[in-house]
């Protein structure tokens, strides 16, 4: 019987490193740690696999049709769980755009990761496993981790720019200059922000390029009306924004740096009795639509999940169907949706 390429090579790497044809097939199928396989033992396994330019054809029995079209494409959606599911919803509604209006033949597999912990699937993030990940919403450890790996399979950070790996992303320091901008055509003189503890490159980029617009455009931001909670949910916005009622000088508007956050923020100021805009104005980062049918419906700045969704995979599959082994950044361009809680119209 005449045997594959891909069993000929797990061959050659197990003479290479002195094993076991069976341990090596373990460790290169990513179940090194569930047997109980040592890391040295893994490493230099994958190694030697890399040397010998070990790409086995992925799933390629369960992919291939009696009719011989082509194989899907096997693509990898790490996702960060710290993430709304509304939006994961939207990004592969994207996804799916994407899909529909290429013809592409992909197969998607959702891999949840915990915020910072990424490494932890080093294992699987192989073209043993996929032809193509995109990683949506990686922290600063996450992206550092990334960054200093070598990876065998093309990766798109989805929401996130890297100068080495190829990434889908908009421009948090233009966003948070847009913002104080817009106060500065209303005529706003002061303004607070709302965001998290740790944020991540974009979020610190937004913050940046927020206040440095402000001040250079005569906008008051005290100390006091900087308002950053660890926790960027309802609860964390909900808490920034009673912390910021209970001062005696308030600001005019706020600029609430993640759209997690928003619907706290407004139920704060709706319970306090705080008439918006009039009182207080309101601009949120993230387009989500969940935004648009509060009362008041809130102006929102930014990229959507949708399109973030459908130029990931999109950026993904031109970067496996040309083989592109250079980063490839495409910026996504943020726009406005106005609504009642904030407008460039007459009040």
């Amino acid at each position: 019987m005449k045997k594959n390429s891909a069993t000929v090579q797990i061959k050659q790497i197990a003479e290479q490193v002195g094993m076991s044809p069976s341990t090596v097939s373990i460790v290169l199928n990513g179940r090194g740690d569930e047997m109980r396989i040592a890391k040295e033992t893994q490493r230099r396994i994958q190694e030697a696999a890399r040397e010998l330019d070990y790409h086995p054809n992925i799933y390629a029995r369960r992919l291939r049709c009696a009719s011989g079209r082509q194989p899907n494409q096997i693509i990898a959606i790490f996702w960060n769980d710290t993430f709304m599911e509304s939006s994961m919803a939207s990004f592969f509604k994207g996804a799916a755009a994407a899909v529909e209006k290429n013809g592409y033949q992909v197969e998607f597999v959702i891999r949840l990761f915990q915020d910072g912990r990424l490494s932890e699937h080093r294992d699987v993030m192989s073209i043993r496993k996929y032809n193509g990940i995109i990683i949506a919403g990686p922290s600063a450890e996450d992206i550092a981790f990334i960054d200093g790996e070598r990876f065998d399979v093309p990766l798109v950070l989805s929401s996130r720019f890297s100068e080495k790996n190829s990434s889908v992303y908009a421009d948090g320091y233009l966003i948070g200059k847009e913002c104080a901008r817009l106060f500065a055509r209303k005529g706003i003189r002061t303004a607070g922000y709302v965001g998290g503890t740790k944020g991540t490159g974009s979020s610190s980029l937004r913050e940046l390029g927020f206040f440095n617009t402000c001040e250079e455009l005569g906008i008051e931001v005290r100390p006091e009306w900087v308002c950053k909670e660890k926790s960027k949910d309802m609860e964390g916005g909900y808490l920034c924004a009673r912390k910021l009622l209970s001062l005696e000088e308030k600001p005019e508007a706020l600029f609430v740096t993640y759209d997690t956050m928003a619907l706290g923020v407004l139920f704060a100021l709706m319970e306090a009795g705080v008439s918006i805009p009039q009182q207080m104005a309101l601009v949120v980062y993230g387009i989500n639509r969940m935004l648009q049918q509060t009362s008041p419906s809130i102006t929102v700045i930014g990229s959507s999940v949708e399109d973030l969704g459908e130029n990931s995979v999109d950026l993904l599959m031109t970067i496996i169907n040309n083989n592109i082994t250079m980063p490839v950044n495409r910026l996504i361009q943020p726009r406005y949706i106005f609504g009642d809680s904030f407008s460039i119209q007459e009040d």
